[in-house]
């Protein structure tokens, strides 16, 4: 599952902590995940009309069904109609989430 439009970025802090953003090109929505070394749980934060998070959970969701294939498995087909992701096979598109 692919997420339309979504870009992220991750700052890491020297004790082993990060916080993963992702966010939309237009700056409108976004979600945070602040990650902490042996923590069970961590803080996050969304905001905008798309939720980030949400979407996130639903790709990995859909990539841990489809059996954690690796970046290998992934195909791109360009045309003048637009562009595809794939899993497999160009029959097998990737769901988009807008």
């Amino acid at each position: 599952m692919q997420m339309a439009e979504a870009f992220w970025t991750v700052e890491r802090y020297d004790d082993g902590s990060y916080t993963l953003w992702t966010y939309s090109g237009d700056g409108q929505s976004w979600a945070s995940a602040d990650y902490e070394p042996g923590a069970e749980s961590c803080e996050l934060v969304q905001s905008g009309p798309r939720r980030f998070w949400d979407a996130t959970e639903a790709a990995h969701a859909w990539w841990d069904a489809q059996g954690r294939p690796d970046f290998e498995r992934f195909g791109l087909t360009v045309s003048r109609e637009g562009q595809r992701a794939w899993l497999d096979s160009p029959d097998n598109p990737v769901p988009v989430v807008r």
